[in-house]
């Protein structure tokens, strides 16, 4: 059956027998058709064809449904641009073998602040006055959430809160970790906030913390598989949590990397993190710089004995053959892990590419089984990416 829309109504006329041809089928019949038609389309055409249809799209019941059929939980980027946040976009991954991808506009709500998290869609945003929302960008709905749980502004950390969605109920949730002093020790303390339930943060668990060369902090973002584990990376260990259950489930430590010590040296004055955290799959991965943005020790963490693996050696990446410019990096972030490609951004230093700034940076994806080095087209020079 073939659904046939004219984008160039100009009269009220046009316009009520295109209102009438959603009223021809079934609602329910709509709804199944719906959820098979591209993103795209549904956001910059569909919806605008009239009311029903504007209706059937906006319903949460839609938007579950789109994730039953697996049709809206590819992988993909969201790709944000700071300096206009109207021109941020989701980037589907579509070609494995030369890390393709295809751009979908959705836009982020203007004053709500820049993203600090995803989850099937839902975006996590933080603006300069510490308010934090969550915006479902299909819906163009979204919520403040209530002040996080400490009382200082300063304290308030975005990379040590994520969302998540509970496999067995749908349902949203916010985590969030501190380092706290509690009657003479260091603790982690995490709370939870239940979207759409709670009121205010409840705290859910505390672990002893224990400083290494005299610090405290986590030192990754906390990573969320999709599932029922979101992994909290400290200086010391791998904390699992059950987000159903909210309670800390297992803890794998953390094996100490032998490096050389001009290169640690190095590392400890990095404005980037000598080690980054991706999941690989149902895996997780332990990315670590052995020398100043040249040669990364990629390490897996087998589950069932605890121990971490050497995966492989990448680096020095040819930045010369991927993009035509022999780059000397700021800084190089490793974002995201999908099928057999890490996708990084190479922060560039002044003058490196003609009239570049320092500022600005190029996103690459790395095929860990060819050892291709790829420049991403898609995401112009001066963007940021999330996963």
């Amino acid at each position: 059956m073939d659904i046939l829309i004219n984008p160039n109504c100009s009269s009220d006329d046009d316009a009520n027998k295109n209102a009438n041809l959603g009223l021809l089928l079934p609602q329910d019949l709509m709804f199944h058709i719906f959820t098979f038609v591209p993103l795209n389309s549904l956001l910059n055409s569909i919806r605008y064809v009239c009311k029903s249809w504007a209706a059937i799209i906006a319903t949460s019941r839609f938007v579950q449904a789109c994730q039953r059929n697996d049709m809206r939980s590819k992988p993909g980027l969201y790709v944000e641009n700071r300096k206009s946040r109207s021109r941020s976009y989701f980037s589907e991954f579509k070609d494995n073998a030369n890390g393709k991808f295809e751009r979908i506009d959705l836009g982020t709500p203007k004053k709500m602040g820049h993203l600090i998290g995803t989850c099937h869609g839902i975006l996590l945003l933080l603006n300069a006055a510490k308010q934090v929302f969550v915006v479902n960008p299909i819906l163009k709905c979204w919520l403040k959430i209530p002040r996080f749980p400490i009382s200082r502004s300063d304290l308030v950390f975005p990379c040590q809160c994520t969302i998540t969605c509970v496999p067995r109920t749908a349902k949203f949730k916010l985590f969030h970790g501190v380092v706290l002093e509690v009657s003479g020790g260091s603790w982690y303390v995490f709370y939870v906030l239940r979207i759409g339930i709670d009121s205010s943060w409840k705290e859910i668990a505390r672990k002893e913390a224990i400083l290494v060369l005299h610090r405290l902090y986590f030192s990754s973002r906390p990573l969320y598989n999709g599932g029922n584990d979101l992994y909290w990376i400290t200086n010391k260990e791998v904390i699992v949590m059950d987000v159903d259950k909210e309670i800390i489930v297992r803890e794998y430590p953390l094996s100490h990397i032998i490096m050389h010590p001009s290169d640690l040296f190095f590392m400890m004055y990095s404005s980037v993190p000598f080690e980054m955290f991706l999941h690989m799959g149902d895996r997780l991965s332990r990315i670590v710089t052995i020398n100043l943005h040249r040669t990364y020790q990629i390490y897996i963490l087998d589950f069932d004995s605890g121990k971490w693996s050497l995966y492989q050696e990448m680096g020095p990446f040819d930045y010369m053959i991927a993009c035509d410019h022999n780059l000397n990096p700021r800084s190089v972030s490793f974002r995201l892990w999908i099928n057999d490609q890490i996708i990084f951004q190479v922060g560039l230093r002044k003058n490196q590419t003609g009239s570049m700034s320092s500022h600005k940076s190029i996103h690459f994806g790395y095929n860990v089984k060819t050892k291709q080095l790829t420049k991403i087209e898609d995401i112009e020079v001066c963007q940021l990416l999330h996963s």
